[in-house]
């Protein structure tokens, strides 16, 4: 049984080591792989049957774990570094991620941390936490509020580096985990002389993970659109917003002077539309955060899917090998039944976040082109009033100067931004994030039917 107690010794998690359990839905021990076996120091009949944070390490934070059952309550995966302890007092340290299973369970797959930077904020963050609760408990807090002050420290932690919810650490770590250790990984395991079924289950996984591979690439390139979008949306709103334009600087203007009587009209004209195009400025802004989540939420789950494919691969190999025997056969025919029902809600999901990507890609489209109409009118008359000689002329007072100047600044700001957002609509519109998912979708049918061959040869 373990010690509770860290001895100081410290176990590496080698790259290809890949950590598998199951549980049920109050997180007690239903499976385990070899890997959790030998990293916990524990006997595999101690870790059935038996809740999952016995291998918990007291340095963690309580508030972490208070987070991940809130995430998980949801029905959404959950992603986090964790440091563990072992039986022996040795502890490890794991990328965790846990998946909310068919039948209540839940799905936990962990991996050796590569990501050092990330790897190490996260500590310091949960230092800070750990601290928190450790006063909140002396100040007279259960262990349940004091998690709760815990969890609200993390994620203010998180906003202040950048990530304003844990939805929005997972989204940046997950990805980035799965593809550092793929990058220092041998890579998916292969037989090529076996035959039959597991052969069949092999190469449809092996199908599944290429096809994963594709779609991150796509989806990497329209997380970078995403960014540009953002960025010209901000500067849309930077323009039509301009201080120096306003209706207590139009009014200002000596209204005696019939050309600068004429420059008020086509200024409070744009003042106007301003209101509207700003307006269009807000929604457009509120979409595009939203499809910037949407892509995070999509690379989130490919990245969750390949880790999922991966021991899936490893659980097939170990069949095909037969080295230990028809028990551990049992052990991983059911994991890997676990692991096609994982992927196969992850595919689902997926398919939600492809729809709801092209809806804002739409709406990105009409926002932008109703922008562009209602600048149309004002854009045409203040450029006529700059190219007419009362623009250019000498005695024109300076007030007036000055705000021609910045009105001809801002419709041309305005509208070459809009123009860039039309554009970079357009290139979201042409990529065709549909596809993958068909083509994932029917590796996981012949992966399933393999399985089943399998199941009836027993």
């Amino acid at each position: 049984m373990p010690t509770n107690t860290p001895t100081g010794a410290v176990r590496e998690v080698g790259v290809d080591e890949i950590f598998f359990s199951t549980t049920d839905a109050k997180g007690v021990i239903e499976r385990s792989n070899d890997v959790f076996v030998r990293l916990s120091r524990s006997e595999r009949e101690q870790l059935i049957e038996v809740p999952h944070n016995l291998v918990r390490h007291p340095e963690m934070p309580d508030g972490a774990f208070h987070a991940m059952w809130a995430t998980l309550q949801k029905g959404q995966p959950f992603a986090a570094y964790v440091r563990n302890l072992a039986a022996n007092g040795s502890e490890y340290d794991v990328f965790t991620t846990v998946t909310p299973l068919r039948s209540g369970g839940y799905l936990s797959v962990r991996t050796r941390p590569v990501c050092e930077e990330l790897f190490s904020k996260a500590y310091e963050i949960y230092d800070d936490a750990r601290a928190t609760e450790d006063q909140a408990k002396a100040d007279g807090a259960d262990r349940r509020q004091a998690a709760e002050q815990g969890a609200a420290r993390i994620l203010d932690l998180l906003d202040k580096a950048g990530l304003p919810d844990y939805e929005a650490f997972q989204n940046t770590v997950l990805p980035a985990e799965v593809a550092g250790r793929e990058e220092l990984s041998a890579g998916l395991p292969s037989r090529p002389d076996a035959d039959g079924p597991l052969a069949q289950m092999l190469r449809a996984v092996t199908a599944f993970s290429a096809g994963l591979d594709e779609w991150m690439t796509q989806l990497d390139e329209l997380a970078h659109l995403g960014v540009q979008l953002r960025r010209a949306g901000e500067r849309l709103s930077q323009a039509v917003d301009s201080p120096a334009l306003s209706a207590q600087t139009v009014s200002a203007l000596d209204q005696d002077d019939p050309r600068v009587a004429q420059l008020s009209q086509l200024l409070n004209l744009w003042l106007e539309m301003q209101g509207i195009v700003g307006t269009q400025a807000t929604r457009l802004h509120d979409v595009l955060a939203q499809m910037e989540s949407v892509i995070g939420r999509t690379r989130f789950r490919i990245a969750l899917a390949r880790l999922h494919a991966t021991a899936t691969a490893s659980f097939i190999v170990e069949i095909i090998d037969g080295a230990d025997g028809a028990a551990d056969d049992d052990l991983s025919q059911g994991a890997i039944t676990d692991l096609l029902d994982a992927l196969e809600d992850g595919v689902t999901d997926l398919e939600v976040q492809v729809r709801e990507h092209q809806r804002l890609t739409e709406d990105t489209t009409t926002a932008i082109a109703q922008a562009q109409r209602i600048l149309t009118i004002p854009r045409q008359l203040l450029m006529l009033w700059t190219a007419s000689p009362q623009a250019s002329d000498p005695d024109l007072p300076e007030a007036a100067q000055e705000l021609s100047r910045t009105a001809e600044h801002t419709v041309s700001t305005s509208g070459s931004t809009l123009e860039d957002l039309g554009q970079l609509a357009a290139r979201c519109r042409e990529l065709d994030v549909d596809e993958p998912t068909r083509e994932l979708r029917e590796h996981l049918t012949a992966l399933r039917e393999a399985l089943r061959s399998t199941a009836h040869a027993d």
